[in-house]
């Protein structure tokens, strides 16, 4: 009970159970202060309603009698929101501390309400995941003293300098392609170990690394915008080394250069090169050629001279072991646990979205690491949803029992670990809580804070089931005031980037809530203040309509496959018409995987492979630069586009497409 009464104190907490009042009043005894509790509930009342009010509506008294079926809280989704994505939360990372103080902050707001556990009761569901890996002792180190600088005399400061570098150990970062090993051999020198034979440059052709360790400096010629960022990941410097029978790697960073760390890499249980990113610095000292020459490399296109110049023996060890880290999913449900509902034969309607994001950006950040990613979009817009989603219906429950008729119930899931890999959802459905011939349609809200005119409510999964489920989904928009400007978009499949993919799988219908990605889509600036909370409120209350339409339907929407689609398909080919050749490019130009047929981007002679580096007006180096152009785009509107094929730039004008909407 205290605890209860002490979260009273927190003005913007969102409370809607005013048993409290009456039990402190109890406390006190006499009828004062029984008065004094009815006006405080009754002021409550007339604020909680007022705050789940739009601002052009007048609070009747036929609207304050009628609260459950209106208690959806504008103020209740920014609370949430603002929690989930302040500066407090360190963006949430699945299975660190970060993590479990969002799993914390669900926990409170449910533990103490009339909503029960579904797990057996309990409100949790711990799993296991695969978080990359752990680093260990990686280090390079140099076994003989440092060589002759072409400058140097052989003065007794220059022995004493090289005598004391040998043997000395250098920290570096496991570049975890292959299992843990250690080489130890002669270092010889790479050049960018850049393999492009089919552009015309391949450094690794001059050399012989067999048995040997190969220095490999960043990028490649011309920098990471330059001609050949197919060849300059890792990855491909990797493989090309590895085919070639290298038997280590030294990826040498530069001081202008992005950090590198070990939570970029997955693992692998293959042999393969021992590699290892490193620092330059210590490499500038000893070889005092390095720096210069890098610099000169980078804005030539020529081949170094010094490729396969010995640079002493080395010893190089990666280490790291596969770390292993604990999810939670919260769920709860508004009659029971799954254990009870199995006795009763209930079929679910599961609500879901995930609660975790990117922590300080060590993985997946589309800006790199360093900065906390709050995740106000992505997901806490859909953690509030589904939180104001679960604690309204319930109140409608109690008011009216019959709106949630049996055999229904309805289940509200925070999924952990999506951003990892949809390691919650997928732990969920594979679980003994989970039984898909008794789940009726599965509701996923994941970047739902972002409604904009022109781009609308995205929606996918309307032919994941028969005729009667696009319906459904119809009517319960048409049922919803929507902002002026707002349309609804259909779009096609049922697999997407999220977690209704698992239940897809699985033969259930899904219905995926989605605003759109933008410019600050997996970056530092996905903040509370950004969002549209006047459309997240419409979106929500669109989610209740169609929970209710499912309930009150005849006969429940019957599964069906549906066409596959690319991730593309919910935003990007169906703007422009091509499907980008991948979310993590970085600079260079945005690969062209494909074009769709019979648009005008497809007119202008595109093909996939091309690399569109203009369009509109602006600059077009990675996915994220076209996400920032389609934000404010516009239908039958003549853009410029320019592409480069090989060396070969091609202009044309373009214009954009509605996309897949049906």
């Amino acid at each position: 009970m205290r605890r209860r009464i002490e979260r009273m104190k927190d003005p913007k907490m969102p409370e809607r159970k005013l048993r409290p009042y009456l039990l402190f009043a109890h406390g006190l005894g006499g009828l004062a202060p029984v008065i004094l509790a009815l006006i405080a509930i009754f002021a409550a009342v007339l604020v909680v309603a007022r705050m789940g009010l739009p601002q052009d509506e007048a609070l009747t008294w036929d609207r304050l009698t009628s609260v459950p079926s209106r208690d959806l809280s504008r103020k209740d989704l920014q609370y949430y929101v603002r929690v989930l994505s302040s500066y407090h939360m360190m963006g949430r990372e699945s299975g660190r501390e970060s993590g479990q103080k969002a799993t914390d902050f669900l926990l409170e707001q449910y533990e103490g309400s009339d909503l029960a556990g579904y797990f057996a009761g309990s409100y949790v569901q711990p799993f296991t995941f695969p978080a990359g890996i752990k680093p260990g002792n990686s280090q390079v180190v140099f076994l003989q003293g440092r060589p002759d600088s072409e400058n140097a005399s052989d003065s007794d400061e220059t022995q004493d300098r090289s005598q004391a570098d040998s043997g000395h150990s250098y920290e570096a970062v496991p570049v975890a392609y292959a299992k843990p090993n250690t080489a130890e051999g002669d270092l010889v020198f790479g050049g960018f170990c850049v393999s492009s034979p089919e552009k015309g440059f391949d450094e690794l052709a001059r050399v012989n690394v067999r048995n040997k360790i190969v220095l490999c400096l960043r990028y490649g010629p011309g920098g990471k915008s330059g001609p050949h960022r197919s060849a300059i990941s890792f990855r491909a410097k990797f493989k090309a080394l590895q085919t070639r029978g290298a038997s280590g790697i030294i990826f040498l960073g530069r001081p202008d250069t992005p950090p590198v760390y070990a939570e970029f890499f997955s693992g692998s249980d293959d042999a393969g090169p021992a590699a290892v990113f490193a620092g330059p610095e210590p490499f500038y000292e000893r070889y005092d050629w390095l720096k210069e020459h890098e610099a000169e490399m980078l804005d030539s296109r020529t081949y170094s001279p010094r490729l396969g110049q010995s640079m002493g023996p080395v010893r190089v060890t990666m280490d790291y072991s596969k770390e292993q880290l604990t999810g939670r999913n919260v769920a709860v449900s508004i009659k029971g646990s799954y254990e009870e509902g199995q006795k009763k034969n209930r079929k679910w309607i599961v609500v879901g979205a995930h609660y975790d994001h990117l922590g300080d950006g060590k993985f997946g950040s589309l800006e790199g690491a360093g900065k906390i990613h709050n995740g106000a979009d992505d997901n806490a817009s859909g953690t509030a949803a589904v939180m104001e989603l679960a604690f309204s219906l319930r109140k409608m429950y109690e008011e009216d029992p019959s709106i949630i008729p049996e055999p229904y119930d309805v289940v509200f899931i925070h999924f952990d670990a999506e951003e990892r890999g949809l390691f919650g959802s997928e732990f969920f459905v594979d679980s003994k809580s989970f039984s898909p011939e008794n789940t009726v349609v599965m509701l996923n809200l994941d970047m739902v804070g972002m409604l904009r005119a022109g781009k609308g409510l995205q929606f996918q999964g309307a032919q994941t089931a028969d005729d009667s489920w696009k319906a459904m989904i119809q009517a319960a928009f048409d049922n919803t005031d929507f902002q002026d400007g707002m349309d609804l978009r259909f779009f096609p499949g049922g697999n997407g980037p999220s977690d209704h993919s698992p239940f897809y799988r699985k033969n259930v219908p899904v219905g995926f809530f989605f605003t759109g990605e933008h410019p600050h889509y997996h970056k530092s600036s996905d903040d509370f203040d950004r969002l549209n909370y006047e459309g997240l409120y419409d979106i929500t209350f669109m989610a209740r309509n169609l929970i209710m339409e499912l309930v009150k339907a005849r006969t429940p929407p019957v599964f069906q496959k549906a066409p596959e689609v690319e991730r593309s398909d919910l935003e990007f080919d169906v703007r422009l018409g091509i499907i980008p050749g991948g979310y993590g490019e970085t600079e260079g130009g945005l690969l062209v995987a494909g074009v769709k047929e019979d648009t005008p981007v497809a007119r202008t002679g595109i093909q996939k492979g091309d690399r569109i580096i203009y369009l509109g007006g602006q600059e077009i180096e990675n996915i994220q630069d076209l996400t920032d152009f389609l934000y404010d785009a516009r239908l039958n509107t003549d853009y410029e586009i320019r592409f480069k094929r090989n060396d070969e730039v091609i202009k044309s004008r373009t214009q954009l497409i509605p996309g897949g909407a049906h």
